[in-house]
């Protein structure tokens, strides 16, 4: 039985693109054929550049969020400025913006967005693991304890430590909270997604593997107040274990796990009431928006469902699938 959705990623490695050699020198004319030794050798090619940054604001007030070292280490965790590429950190159920295995003293390469110099790569033991630039020119960042590293082992349901921060834009902390402080329980879950939307944290509290093995009690998502750390609300058992999106007055969200029922909910933001809810034929692995109007959500294992938004601006959200 696993332990985890999604317990552990693979570290992608990513091959440099070469470019071709320069043609070799014309070699001078000459009455008899020219031995190996005579060919000219190959030109020595020129480092490459460092890579590019944004330059820093004439206007000594202002800052650049984006200025970073070239390569930062905290804990196992490397980050490149520009951040190296890797496989598509926005498929899997669980987000994420790290690859690499999850368990202490095992390399993690960052490939989501550039990480600002004053973000820190640790808290503790507890690494980098989503960061998110949000509208106002804030930063959220996640931080995750790797297994084996001090809260949580691999193999036993403890709950990992989480720790959530604001960055304002030149890089004060806003605020900072501890997640477990807010989790219903201390075992059998664990954050698969987290998202601020106009002052308020949502995230949930996923079933580390089946519901059955936590009673039934996991998978909720949740609502918060991060400044004050509170819990606003928190819906009911099996919403949502996987990636969900904040659209306007609701959340889309979804829950499925091998054996189980895979469904998709609507919650209304102001009470984390379920105002509707969906079969899907697999279990749910990411929700976005398609184009307005219309989501997308992939099942397991890459099929994409459209299903149209209407009633959106009502007490009476429908989630329509279309062909």
């Amino acid at each position: 039985m696993l332990r985890r959705a999604g317990l552990a990623f693979l570290l992608a490695v990513v091959g440099c693109a070469s470019s071709e050699a320069p043609p070799l020198a014309a070699a001078p004319a000459s009455s008899q054929p020219a031995s190996p030794a005579e060919t000219p050798p190959r030109p020595e090619r020129a480092p490459a550049p460092p890579p590019e940054q944004p330059e820093q604001p004439a206007d000594p007030n202002d800052c650049n969020p984006f200025i970073a070292p070239p390569e930062r280490t905290g804990g196992n965790l490397t980050v490149h400025a520009p951040p190296q590429e890797g496989p598509d950190a926005a498929t899997g159920r669980m987000r994420h913006h790290v690859e690499g295995t999850l368990s202490a003293g095992a390399a993690r390469i960052w490939v989501g967005p550039q990480v600002p110099g004053f973000v820190p790569l640790t808290e503790g033991t507890l690494e980098l693991f989503i960061l998110d630039h949000q509208p106002d020119g804030s930063f959220l960042a996640l931080y995750r304890d790797p297994y084996d590293a001090s809260s949580c082992k691999l193999g036993d349901s403890s709950n990992c430590d989480y720790v959530v921060s604001s960055y304002a834009r030149c890089g004060d902390v806003r605020w900072s909270i501890r997640l477990g402080d807010l989790l219903s329980r201390e075992d059998a879950l664990e954050v698969q997604d987290i998202r601020l939307h106009e002052d308020v944290l949502y995230f949930n509290e996923a079933c580390q593997s089946y519901s059955k093995d936590a009673g039934g009690t996991c998978s909720s998502l949740v609502a918060a107040d991060p400044r004050e750390g509170e819990v606003l609300w928190r819906t009911k058992p099996l919403v949502s274990n996987g990636r969900f999106f904040v659209a306007d007055d609701y959340i889309v969200a979804g829950y499925g796990f091998t054996a189980e029922k895979d469904t998709l909910s609507i919650v209304r933001r102001s009470d984390g009431e379920v105002m509707k809810t969906q079969r899907l034929p697999k279990a749910p692995q990411d929700i976005r928006l398609l184009e307005p109007g219309v989501i997308q959500v992939v099942v397991y294992p890459g099929t994409a469902l459209p299903f149209r938004m209407q009633g959106w601006d009502g007490n009476d959200p429908r989630l329509v699938k279309l062909k």
